[in-house]
């Protein structure tokens, strides 16, 4: 390795290792590496950013929501920005956290039978205010669950920020010979609990029309140079690595919970 500000090249040694990616974030992980999730203490806020959706996101996401209760929770900001989407089922899982009973989602296939999801209410969360703040980068999983959070027939959060991706269609696998080869296909199309289908932007743009995806109750247009600090703050925040200054070894340059509010409108 050789550093910038350093003459000459650095070994290091590393062992290989199976590194589990975390889909759930908090807004700072501490000097131990533990994500912080209350990002107002005085007011009880607070924040987690899902990124994606993978078999451990569910329960990571219990863990943090357990933790904020411990603390006092009174509000919750729910981050699905740049989230691409991933597994449906962890999505269907987490919303069944916020939703204590009725259809969450409607699966309907261009022929056969719809296939309905309901929500459970045994393991539903306190009725805290929710805000989910999405973008159009927010796709597939991840607009089920802020549509279903939003929609009409609950009324469980706020949207902010800006329209969603417009994915709104199933995907099925199929192997189609013994040498690997697989289809992937569109199966069927998402609607949600007031029986609004998630429309796709490519189909709903041919019709001249803008209604793709999931609209936000409240729009914020993010410009590049905020994005950018967004993210330059998120990374300093999350960071695990330590940074050399001379011959010492210090903590990276995190960023208080004011800060990391203000870098974000």
């Amino acid at each position: 390795i050789r550093h910038s500000n350093e003459d000459g090249i650095c070994d290091i040694s590393m062992d290989r290792a199976k590194i589990m990616v975390p889909s759930v974030h908090g807004w700072q992980r501490d000097e131990t590496g533990k994500w912080l999730y209350m990002i107002d203490d005085s007011n009880k806020i607070g924040y987690i950013r899902i990124s994606s959706f993978n078999a451990r996101t569910a329960d990571d996401l219990e863990e943090a929501l357990t933790q904020l209760e411990e603390i006092g929770l009174k509000g919750l900001i729910l981050d699905l920005r740049f989230n691409p989407g991933g597994l449906l089922s962890a999505a269907v899982e987490i919303t069944d956290k916020f939703i204590s009973e009725g259809l969450m989602l409607r699966t309907q296939p261009r022929c056969g039978v719809s296939a309905y999801i309901s929500a459970h209410k045994e393991g539903t969360y306190r009725d805290c205010p929710i805000v989910v703040l999405v973008n159009q980068f927010t796709a597939s999983a991840s607009e089920i669950l802020a549509g279903v959070l939003q929609d009409p027939k609950y009324k469980r959060a706020i949207l902010v920020g800006q329209r969603t991706y417009g994915k709104g269609s199933v995907q099925s696998i199929m192997n189609c010979s013994d040498k690997g080869t697989q289809l992937k296909y569109t199966a069927a199309f998402y609607h949600l609990p007031s029986g609004q289908r998630v429309e796709s932007r490519d189909f709903v743009e041919k019709l001249g029309r803008i209604d793709w995806g999931i609209s936000p109750d409240v729009e914020v247009v993010l410009h590049s140079d905020e994005l950018q600090r967004i993210a330059d703050t998120q990374k300093a925040n999350e960071c695990l690595i330590t940074k050399r200054q001379e011959n010492n070894i210090s903590g990276t340059n995190r960023h208080s919970s004011m800060d990391t509010v203000n870098s974000d409108p």
